[in-house]
């Protein structure tokens, strides 16, 4: 699982995945919780799928 995260870090996607996820956390706390939803799950898509 260690590997498995280091090696995710190394790409732009997961990059833009953490980034993601941390802006859908963030507007979790705002009423816009559908977009965060949405950010969430985008965000961790990118984080889980391998560059190509």
């Amino acid at each position: 699982m260690i590997d498995f995260i280091k090696n995710r870090l190394k790409e732009r996607t997961s990059l833009d995945g953490a980034l993601l996820i941390g802006g859908g956390v963030i507007m979790l706390l705002a009423p816009v919780s559908l977009v965060a939803y949405a950010m969430i799950g985008y965000g961790a898509w990118t984080l889980w799928k391998p560059e190509s």
